[in-house]
């Protein structure tokens, strides 16, 4: 149990760390503050697994920069690109996509973020880790094990409740889908030009329903958290629905 904790709270520490890396880059790149992560509190799991990884194959395995800088290249983008496979096919969107960058695979993961992986591997195996190993060994055994147990409920009522945030919004998406689709296929002109002209109109369809309207002005915290922090999140089955969501969720959060 001792282990287990202090492995968690490893786990935890890098996950905010890569929060707030990740937070401070997009908020930089948005000009606005970015909460970037998948759950609504500070952390950023993908982080703290690939730490965890780097650490366990490379920590007083080798003093050699090069190797350790490889590796945990390696390591951490296997990490992130078995991350982004899990999230897509667990909620049917994309989360973030590097297609538009070079050397990228399947958008998954590209070079730019390996190399920054592999840095800031050797930064945690010779300078990160050793500091905070010291940190968690000077705990008493009942501080770690009780810290560890409050932060594990914490998020996992944090992942419960975006877990069912997100159910519940790829069922909102797809009834929006649905009458969007009705929408184009009952309209005569079929070409993928017209497309967004025709979507552009679908307030002033018949298929732009009480409900419709509900669903699209519903506006959710959590979902303008989620259009911010991933501009670039697409849905595999809801796409059109989730991109008249979106617009209307950051005109209605850039008026407010």
């Amino acid at each position: 149990m001792l282990l287990l904790s202090k492995y968690f709270l490893w786990l935890i520490t890098y996950s905010f760390l890569g929060w707030a890396y990740e937070s401070a880059v997009c908020s930089v790149s948005e000009r606005n503050l970015v909460n970037r992560g998948f759950l609504n509190g500070p952390v950023c799991p993908v982080y703290g697994f690939g730490a965890l990884t780097a650490i366990y194959f490379l920590h007083q395995r080798t003093d050699n920069i090069i190797i350790l800088f490889l590796a945990g290249m390696l390591l951490t983008c296997t990490v992130e690109y078995i991350t982004a496979v899990l999230l897509e096919s667990l909620f049917h969107a994309k989360w973030w996509d590097y297609s538009h960058k070079r050397f990228n695979l399947q958008g998954r993961v590209c070079l730019l973020g390996a190399v920054v992986f592999g840095a800031l591997s050797v930064l945690l195996i010779r300078v990160i880790h050793p500091f905070v190993e010291r940190l968690t060994d000077r705990l008493p055994d009942f501080a770690l094990i009780a810290c560890a147990a409050f932060i594990f409920i914490a998020v996992t009522l944090d992942l419960s409740v975006t877990v069912r945030h997100m159910l519940l919004l790829n069922g909102r998406l797809e009834e929006i889908q649905s009458a969007f689709n009705r929408f184009v296929e009952q309209s005569a002109k079929r070409a993928e030009g017209l497309k967004n002209a025709l979507l552009d109109r679908f307030e002033e369809s018949e298929f732009y329903s009480e409900r419709v309207r509900k669903l699209i002005n519903l506006n959710k915290f959590q979902d303008i958290r989620l259009a911010r922090a991933f501009p670039r999140l697409k849905s595999f089955k809801y796409d059109d629905a989730w991109q008249k969501l979106k617009s209307k969720l950051l005109s209605t959060d850039k008026n407010g």
